[in-house]
């Protein structure tokens, strides 16, 4: 890309209708707004447009809803002619974050429209199994990463839209207890083409059982950070049923244990430690017992991916 990039002020700090210059101040007033305006979207108080359809423009009216307040581009994708304080610019064909580059600008529509045409005719994923719901939204969000339609905020929107799908599925998923390093790893590998890692990502967030003691897992590493641990920074993940795990354990309370194993973190069900266990054990992973109730649907980290 040559020339100045149109989102930019020239210190590098992202244009914005508040007139912050600070990177940082614009992060903290980005989340901020995103955060009040994501609980509208959940209250029911936000633009009908927001919820529904399940299409490119209910995609871009979560955006808008979510971002207007600091963007004048919100709801805008890569794809589209943009308004930058009162001057159409033209947009860089291109988006790359770190070493990933993403979809070409002008294919960006087309490729979501596809999808979507797909999810259609699938009637949005409603009645599937909650394993066969979970793997096709998994391949979703995949496609609507790789796509990476705005030039900020792909995270958050992608996951209000997912959430959203979820919930009209009767497969609601919880995205609280997955680290930002996890989302990381499974959205790479998806650019990959890999989606398996993905796919069990969203088999977790989708199983109220696994989920309550996934979360008891990162209370515990939330509680490690006077130690200088950031559970966000690592791969944290339940143990899948039948699979054998070797590591360290870490930790073990009620309902839930924590162990490290060839560089990940574990959460696993304290069922599955061996009787008179030490610090180094194995694991054979077997079902998570079932605590009734649903998934818990919370406003999550303000993280985009």
């Amino acid at each position: 890309m040559t020339g100045r990039d149109p989102f930019l002020q020239a210190n590098g700090t992202m244009k914005n209708l508040l007139g912050i210059e600070s990177a940082g101040e614009l992060a903290v007033a980005e989340a901020d707004y995103a955060a009040a305006r994501t609980v509208q979207m959940r209250e029911g108080s936000a633009p009908a447009a927001t919820r529904g359809n399940f299409d490119l423009a209910h995609l871009k009216a979560i955006h808008r809803h979510l971002f207007g307040d600091v963007y004048e581009w919100a709801g805008t994708t890569r794809a589209e002619p943009l308004t930058i304080e009162g001057r159409t610019v033209g947009q860089p064909p291109l988006l790359m974050k770190g070493t990933t580059t993403f979809e070409a600008g002008n294919r960006v529509n087309a490729r979501l429209e596809a999808a979507f045409d797909r999810l259609r005719a699938e009637n949005s994923l409603q009645g599937l199994s909650r394993e066969e719901f979970s793997q096709r939204a998994a391949n979703l969000f995949i496609q609507i990463n790789n796509a990476h339609p705005f030039r900020e905020g792909n995270g958050r929107t992608q996951r209000e839209f997912m959430l959203q799908l979820a919930e009209q599925a009767g497969h609601p998923l919880n995205f609280d207890p997955i680290s930002q390093e996890r989302m990381i790893v499974a959205s790479y590998d998806g650019i990959q083409g890999e989606g398996s890692t993905m796919r069990r990502l969203f088999d977790e967030i989708s199983n109220p059982d696994r989920v309550a003691v996934l979360e008891r897992g990162v209370q515990y590493l939330e509680g490690a950070r006077q130690h200088g641990a950031r559970w966000e920074e690592m791969y944290v993940a339940t143990t899948t049923p039948g699979r054998e795990y070797n590591g360290q354990l870490a930790a073990k309370g009620e309902g839930f244990f924590v162990m490290a194993s060839e560089g990940d973190v574990l959460v696993g069900h304290p069922q599955d430690l061996p009787e008179g266990h030490g610090r180094n054990v194995t694991v054979k992973a077997t079902e998570f017992p079932s605590e009734g109730g649903g998934v818990q649907i919370g406003l999550g980290r303000d993280l985009d991916y």
